[in-house]
This record gives C-alpha cells, sequence and structure tokens, in this order.
C-alpha cells in the first residue's frame, strides 16, 4: 500500500507542488482579509507574506529544490561543458535565492541602504545572464533559456509590486490582502517555472543507466564541510540581521530538506522500499526542516511561572522521537545520544532567551542528520530503469 501511494505521489509531484502553492496563496489572502485576533495570527503564520514562518520555508525550499534539479544538469551524460557551467551556475543562483528567501538578506541590505542591494542583486545578474547564454548555445533549442527567462521576468514583478505596497495606504484588509496574495502568487509562478524546467534534468539522469539522480549526495564531504564552515557565520549572522533566525534556520531547514530528498533517491534508485517507515522517515525529516524556521525564538509562553522555549520543546521532541522512527526505517543508531540530545534541549527550553543555544542547537542536529543520511545514499549507482516511472513524467 505505502509502495503503491509514493508512487502515485512521485507521478504527480509537480501537481503536488501546484496546488500547495495555490493553498498558500489562498491563506496569504485571507490573513489580511479576516479580521484580527487568532485566526489571523494564525493565518500569518501560515502564509507567505511573514518570515520565520511556513509560507517562507514552502517558497525558500521550492528555491531549493529547483537548485537540486539545476544541479543535476551539471552530470548528465550527453551534456557538453558550456552546458553543464550553466546549471551550475543557475544551481548556485537559486541557492542563493532560497537562502534570501529565509534568511530575509535582501531586507537587511536594503534597511542600511538602497545601494547595498548591489552587493546581491549584481552577482546574481551576472551568473543568472551567464546561464542563459551557455543554455542558448547548447544546441538544444531555446525553449529552456526561455522559459527560465520567463520565470526570473516573474520574480523581477516582484520589488515593483513591493514598491506599490509601500507607496501608498491601504485601508480595506480585503484589497490589500489581493494586492499580497497577487505579488506572492507571481512570485511562486516563477518558482514553479524554474522547478519544472530545471527538474528536466533529473529525469534524465533517472533514465541514464549508471547515473544516480540529485548530484549533491555524491558530493557528501564537499556539502558537509561547506555547510559546517558556514554554520558558525550564520549563527553569528542571527544576531544582526532584521529576524532572529533566519540564516542559521535556512541552514537546519535545508539540512532536513536534504535529507528527505536523499531518502527519496534511495527509493528511487531501489535502495530502499517505499515501505511505510521510509515513508514517515520522509515525512519526519519535512517537519523537522519546517518546525526549523517556522518555530520562533520569540516564542516562550509561561508556563507555571517560567517562560518556556517552544522552538527547546520542539527540537526536544524531535530528538527524542529520532531514534525509533530511523531504526523502523533501517537505519542503525544508538538511541543514548539522542535521548541526552533530547534532555539538554529540554532542560535548555527554560532559557528562551538564549540566542545562541536555540540558532546552534537545532543546526547541529540537522548536520547529524545530514551526516548520517548522506552516508547511506553516498556512491549510490543506478542498476537500470526508473523504480515505479517516478517522475520520469514531468511538466515541462
Amino acid at each position: 500500500m505505502a509502495a503503491a501511494t509514493f508512487a502515485a505521489l512521485g507521478r504527480m509531484w509537480f501537481s503536488i507542488l501546484v496546488l500547495g502553492s495555490a493553498t498558500f496563496v489562498s491563506i496569504t489572502f485571507l490573513s489580511f482579509a479576516v479580521d484580527g485576533g487568532r485566526l489571523s495570527t494564525l493565518l500569518f503564520w501560515l502564509g507567505l507574506a511573514g518570515e520565520n514562518n511556513v509560507g517562507a520555508w514552502w517558497s525558500g525550499m521550492l528555491l531549493l529544490l529547483a537548485a537540486v534539479f539545476a544541479l543535476d544538469g551539471y552530470a548528465v551524460p550527453n551534456a557538453g561543458p558550456g552546458e553543464r557551467r550553466a546549471w551550475l551556475s543557475l544551481s548556485a543562483v537559486l541557492l542563493i535565492l532560497s537562502f534570501d528567501e529565509i534568511g530575509s538578506l535582501h531586507e537587511y541590505l536594503a534597511n542600511i541602504g538602497i545601494g547595498y542591494l548591489a552587493f546581491l542583486a549584481i552577482p546574481l545578474f551576472v551568473l543568472t545572464c551567464y546561464s542563459l547564454l551557455q543554455l542558448a548555445r547548447a544546441g538544444k533549442g531555446l525553449r529552456r533559456p526561455a522559459l527560465v527567462l520567463v520565470a526570473f521576468a516573474l520574480l523581477g514583478t516582484v520589488p515593483l509590486l513591493e514598491y506599490i505596497q509601500h507607496s501608498r495606504e491601504w485601508p480595506n484588509p480585503v484589497i490589500y490582502g489581493a494586492r499580497a496574495a497577487l505579488e506572492e502568487g507571481v512570485e511562486l509562478a516563477g518558482i514553479l517555472l524554474l522547478v519544472a524546467v530545471a527538474s528536466g534534468n533529473s529525469r534524465a539522469l533517472l533514465q541514464a543507466n549508471g547515473v544516480g539522480v540529485f548530484e549533491f549526495a555524491r558530493h557528501r564531504t564537499l556539502v558537509l564541510a561547506a555547510a559546517a564552515s558556514l554554520a558558525p557565520v550564520l549563527v553569528a549572522a542571527t544576531f544582526v540581521l532584521l529576524y532572529p533566525g533566519g540564516p542559521a534556520d535556512w541552514l537546519a531547514a535545508a539540512c532536513y530538506f536534504g535529507c528527505a530528498l536523499l531518502v527519496v533517491k534511495r527509493v528511487l534508485e531501489s535502495r530502499d522500499a517505499a515501505t511505510l517507515p521510509v515513508v514517515v522517515l520522509i515525512a519526519w525529516y519535512l517537519t523537522a526542516s519546517v518546525g526549523s524556521n517556522a518555530m520562533k525564538l520569540v516564542w516562550d509562553p509561561v508556563v507555571l511561572g517560567t517562560p518556556i522555549s517552544l522552538r527547546g520543546l520542539f527540537v526536544a521532541l524531535l530528538l527524542a522521537s529520532a531514534a525509533p522512527i530511523l531504526h523502523r526505517a533501517g537505519r542503525r543508531v544508538h538511541p543514548l545520544p539522542y535521548a541526552a540530545g533530547a534532555l539538554v534541549a529540554l532542560v535548555g527550553a527554560r532559557w528562551p532567551a538564549a540566542q545562541l543555544l536555540w540558532c546552534s542547537l537545532p543546526v547541529l542536529a540537522a548536520l547529524h542528520f545530514y551526516a548520517v543520511e548522506s552516508r547511506l545514499a553516498a556512491d549510490v549507482r543506478v542498476a537500470g530503469g526508473t523504480p515505479g516511472g517516478w517522475a520520469v513524467a514531468g511538466p515541462v
């Protein structure tokens, strides 16, 4: 049953992303259109207009997924050198945009001076133009570069829509909600188009005998070294940027999201069966990814006269549930370190203002789980074919 469900979900994966995006756009509209109160607060936490929430995670991880698909273009067997460099450049652009979506980098630069945006915009513009030029010169038609250009044109309308937002008053909450939904909807349309175009690379790898999907899995040491090197920098940045936690939260969320993709990779390559424990593991990694970004540092309700960090409770629950979930999915783990980590998080939850602790502990946990999952996925080669036809059919 689990395998059949997994295969069915795989065949309509892009439709699921489109439906999810439409749902988030609708939630964004309602978060402004409904009257204030707890419902509005909940909707705003789920919607796309805020920071460090579920909606920001959705946009950021869609960009990261597009970056993963683009990186696969670097490994496609019949790709020429220029085309490979084009996809590598595009992957770098999408990775930076993913970080910016959650880390709020461009908001910080704009806050200290509009001219400082050039430090972000110029490198992204150069890399994007280089990628488009190389894709156009690859001799495989203009369809893909044209679609990528359209996608970035849609993303380019977002600053204009934000200018309209700040240039006038919006007394009617319904009209303002429609404006917010339009802005976020256009942005998601551009991101989804990038996902659709870049996913062709991963389908090509799935159909190529002896080549594994998700190229980043083949560079385990490089990814782990880069993530470990970035961790202290991003944790330190949480004390500087506008929204505390954002930079480090992106790294934790990205590591957990990468873990989920690595589990999918093993299923696609018939290394794991799509059993219920494996599906639960994927869901667990995705939940960890969402929570790493959406559990705000400032959430510290008073329990029995003591402020308690909800982020700390989330990390404690995550670590306490890790060993049984990983073990049932076939991962060899020892429960004692996870129990000890859960205890540390539980005790530390009594100090919710310890920003250094609550920005670094989720990252350290995520890096550990990525090390565990990437070790299993490293150096995987496909014997041939694609299990269950998963993801062979694609949107573009």
